[in-house]
């Protein structure tokens, strides 16, 4: 039986932000229920195209993929990098996107680039693709305040604690779920116990410090006070990790992802004189959080 044609977003795609979005509704688009809405990505688990390297990702592939499919993708193939960057650009359209993924349609951004070295940029994949009898459309930047939306960007404003913009720069709001470990109980002992939920090294670190958010338990939404950071009053030497006090939440998440939704930044971390200090400025932090969270409730947007 012959496979069914696809139409294909082409891109890496990490965070999936207003420009890519733009990328992956058109695919969508063109599909209109004759073709599979399908993505082309790719991982870096050996080494990434040069100006990835080190950047440190928005997403990880799990995340990303559970907003492709929310919008609407069908197929994904994300093969590691390190398995196609040798092959020129015209061996890519021929073997992975017309043999491999039986793409009719193609779309990309205007910047996309491919082929071994980055040599190939949008032109050459329109050009190479209607050698092999596939339409393709290059669309053009999304702007933002006169700026492109980039993936550097969203860089920057998570880094910088800038929520607000993340989250407009995305088009959804910056989130973490990465499984739930053990802590020392340390959260318990103040009264308000945590979940702990540690950053892998690949990933993008948000600005050290307080934040208000929110978080999906059994599809239930808690507005949470998360700490990224590494608890200067009680614990020396631990790597950054988020750890989110859900309020009014009881029970046992050990092991499991929990989505954490940023919203806004509260303050820096810092040391404090005492635990009891400590204790009395989450009580705060908890009040305000509670209070952006109500406010973040009434919107239609909660994770992506």
């Amino acid at each position: 039986m012959e496979k069914q044609q696809t139409a294909v977003a082409l891109g890496f795609f990490d965070g999936v932000h207003q420009g890519h979005r733009r990328v992956i509704e058109k695919a969508v688009a063109l599909a209109q229920g004759q073709l599979i809405p399908a993505v082309f990505t790719f991982t870096m688990d050996g080494s990434g195209p040069a100006k990835k390297q080190g950047a440190g990702e928005i997403t990880t592939l799990e995340q990303k993929i559970r907003i492709l499919k929310k919008m609407g993708i069908q197929e994904i193939y994300a093969p590691d990098f390190a398995t196609f960057r040798d092959l020129s650009g015209e061996v890519f359209v021929r073997q992975i996107l017309k043999e491999r993924m039986h793409a009719a349609e193609v779309c990309c951004g205007q910047d996309f680039r491919f082929g071994k070295g980055a040599s190939c940029d949008a032109a050459a994949l329109a050009r190479f693709c209607k050698e092999s009898g596939i339409d393709c459309t290059v669309l053009e930047e999304v702007l933002d305040g006169g700026e492109a939306v980039s993936s550097t960007r969203v860089r920057k404003a998570i880094a910088a604690g800038e929520m607000e913009k993340a989250e407009r720069l995305l088009g959804h709001r910056y989130f973490l779920d990465f499984p739930v470990e053990h802590g020392k109980a340390l959260g318990r002992k103040l009264q308000f116990p945590t979940i702990n939920q540690p950053i892998p090294p690949q990933m993008l670190l948000p600005r050290l410090g307080v934040y208000a958010t929110m978080a999906e338990v059994d599809r239930k939404m808690y507005a949470g006070v998360t700490n990224i950071g590494v608890r200067p009053t009680v614990e020396q030497g631990m790597a950054p990790r988020a750890e989110t006090y859900l309020i009014g939440f009881t029970g046992d998440l050990y092991g499991k992802s929990v989505p954490v939704a940023f919203l806004s930044f509260l303050r820096p971390e810092q040391k404090f004189d005492s635990v009891e200090a400590l204790r009395e400025q989450i009580a705060r932090d908890a009040g305000k959080a509670a209070e952006i969270a109500k406010k973040a409730l009434q919107s239609e947007s909660f994770m992506i």
